[in-house]
C-alpha cells in the first residue's frame, strides 16, 4: 500500500515538472526567443521624402489680425423729415464733394420764404418812410423802434426758412463711396432716418491689436504687408500711422492703426486683415517646410536623416537613418519655419511619410512621395 502511494506521488511529481517546463517554453523562453528573433532581424527600409535646411535671408515680422475701417465713414440722414423728390445716386456710386445726393419735397417752406419774402419787402418800406418822418420830427422814436422790431423780425423768418430748406437737401461732405440705397422717390422719410453708407476708402485703416512685448518693437512709418481672404494670391502695402494710447484693462493688448493705399476700391470696411508688420532689417536665418514639423505638448520636433551608425558593411547604398530631434521655432511664414535651435543648414529632414518611422528607422529618400500628397491634395 505505502508502495503505491510512493508510485502514485512520483508520476504526479514527474508530471507537475514536465507541465512546468512545457509551460515556461510556452510563455517564457519562447516569447523571449521569438522578441530576440525579431529584435535581431534587420529592420524594413522606409521611403520618405526628405528637404534641406536652407539659409534664407527674413524680414522680422509682428504678426497680427486686424479689421479695415473707413478713414471717414458716416450714414447720410436729413436733420428734417420729408417726402423724397429727387434722388441724385445709386448704390455703389462713387461721389465727389459737395455733390448733391437727395432732395426731400420743399414746396411749403418755399411758400413761407415768398410770404416772408414779401411782408419783407412792406416791413422796409414802411422802416424807410418812418425814418424820414422821424428825421423831420414827425414820429416819435417808440414808433421808429416798433418798425424796425418788424423788419428784423421778418428778416429773421426768411433767413430761418431758408435753412430750413437747406436741410431738405443733403451733399456728399467729401469724397467717397455710397453703399446701398435704402429709399426711393415719394418716400416719406423721418428725421435722422438713414438714407445711404457714405466711406472714404482710399486710403483705408487696418486697425489690429498687438501684446505689450510687441508693442516696444512698433514704430510709425514701418511698412505693412496686408492679405485677405477675398484676394488670397495679392498682397497689399501700407505703413504704421500710428496707436491707441492706453493699453486694453480687458485684453492686455494695445491697437495699431495702419493706412493701406486702395485706389481700385477692393478693399472695404470691415474685412479681416492677416496683417505683418516689418519691424527690422533683413536677418540670416535657418529655414524648413512646416510640414516637416511635428508639434506636441511634450516640444516640437523633426526627423532628420544622418548616415547609419552601424552601416551593414555589404550595403551597395551609403545607409541612412532617421535621428529624431527636438527643435525651436521662430517666425511661420509661406510655408516654412524659422529654426532657431536643432537643424544646421544643409542637414536633411523628412517632409513626408513621418508616420512610419521612429528613432533609428533605416529610410532612402524618395522625394516623389511629396510630390503626389500635393498632387492628391490639389485633386480633392
Amino acid at each position: 500500500m505505502l508502495r503505491r502511494i510512493i508510485y502514485f506521488l512520483l508520476v504526479i511529481i514527474v508530471l507537475g515538472g514536465l507541465g512546468g517546463l512545457i509551460a515556461f517554453y510556452a510563455f517564457d523562453f519562447k516569447p523571449k526567443m521569438i522578441a530576440g528573433f525579431i529584435a535581431a532581424a534587420p529592420k524594413p527600409v522606409e521611403t520618405v521624402s526628405a528637404e534641406e535646411a536652407r539659409q534664407d535671408r527674413w524680414e522680422p515680422l509682428v504678426a497680427a489680425i486686424g479689421t479695415l475701417n473707413a478713414v471717414n465713414g458716416i450714414e447720410m440722414a436729413p436733420q428734417v423729415g420729408g417726402v423724397v423728390k429727387e434722388l441724385n445716386f445709386d448704390s455703389g456710386d462713387l461721389v465727389k464733394k459737395g455733390q448733391k445726393l437727395l432732395q426731400l419735397d420743399t414746396d411749403t417752406e418755399e411758400a413761407d420764404l415768398q410770404n416772408y419774402k414779401v411782408q419783407l419787402a412792406n416791413a422796409q418800406i414802411e422802416l424807410d418812410r418812418r425814418q424820414k418822418v422821424f428825421d423831420k420830427g414827425y414820429v416819435a422814436k417808440a414808433d421808429l423802434d416798433t418798425a424796425r422790431t418788424t423788419r428784423d423780425q421778418l428778416q429773421a423768418n426768411v433767413q430761418r426758412t431758408e435753412a430750413l430748406i437747406a436741410q431738405k437737401s443733403i451733399y456728399a461732405p467729401w469724397d467717397g463711396r455710397l453703399g446701398l440705397r435704402d429709399v426711393s422717390v415719394g418716400k416719406y422719410i423721418a428725421p435722422g432716418q438713414t438714407v445711404v453708407w457714405l466711406q472714404t476708402v482710399d486710403p483705408i485703416y487696418a486697425d489690429f491689436t498687438v501684446t505689450e512685448s510687441d508693442f516696444g518693437r512698433i514704430k510709425p512709418g514701418q511698412k505693412v504687408i496686408a492679405k485677405f481672404s477675398a484676394y488670397p494670391n495679392d498682397s497689399f502695402n501700407g505703413e504704421v500711422t500710428t496707436t491707441d494710447a492706453r493699453v486694453s484693462s480687458s485684453s492686455r493688448m494695445i491697437t495699431v492703426r495702419a493706412k493701406i493705399e486702395n485706389p481700385d476700391g477692393r478693399l472695404v470696411p470691415g474685412m479681416y486683415a492677416d496683417v505683418r508688420v516689418v519691424v527690422g532689417e533683413p536677418q540670416q536665418v535657418v529655414t524648413i517646410p512646416q510640414t516637416a514639423v511635428t508639434y506636441s505638448l511634450y516640444g516640437d520636433s523633426v526627423f532628420a536623416v544622418v548616415k547609419a551608425k552601424n552601416p551593414d558593411p555589404n550595403a551597395k547604398e551609403p545607409e541612412l537613418e532617421i535621428e529624431r530631434r527636438f527643435i525651436k521655432l521662430g517666425m511661420v511664414r509661406d510655408g516654412r519655419v524659422n529654426v532657431l535651435d536643432g537643424v544646421k543648414p544643409g542637414e536633411q529632414v523628412v517632409i513626408a511619410g513621418q508616420n512610419k518611422i521612429d528613432q533609428g528607422s533605416k529610410v532612402r529618400i524618395d522625394n516623389s512621395i511629396a510630390l503626389n500628397l500635393t498632387v492628391d491634395r490639389n485633386t480633392q
